[in-house]
């Protein structure tokens, strides 16, 4: 018969939290970068940590966003977005 464990949740949270807020927002800021090097304005596009207690399975994450009108036209036409995933 199987061990069963419990999970301390609280834990868990916080490491995934520290991992998104050192190794995540760091990805996406390069990211985000190289977008607003294509777009020639420097906040067109920026990180956004998204997610807070509860922490739910999937739930915290960082993401790029297009932070102004230019970009989020510059974006759909060139998918800025899609091109420069790769940098992080």
């Amino acid at each position: 018969m199987a061990k069963q464990f419990k999970v301390n949740r609280k834990a868990r949270n916080a490491l995934t939290k520290q991992i998104i807020d050192t190794t995540g927002v760091e990805m996406m800021q390069k990211v985000a970068d190289a977008c607003n090097a294509d777009l020639g304005e420097p906040d067109g596009y920026r990180v956004s940590v998204e997610g807070d207690d509860p922490l739910d399975k999937r739930d915290y994450r960082a993401t790029v966003i297009t932070a102004s009108a230019h970009a989020i036209r510059h974006d759909r036409k060139h998918d800025t977005l899609l091109k420069n995933f790769g940098v992080g």
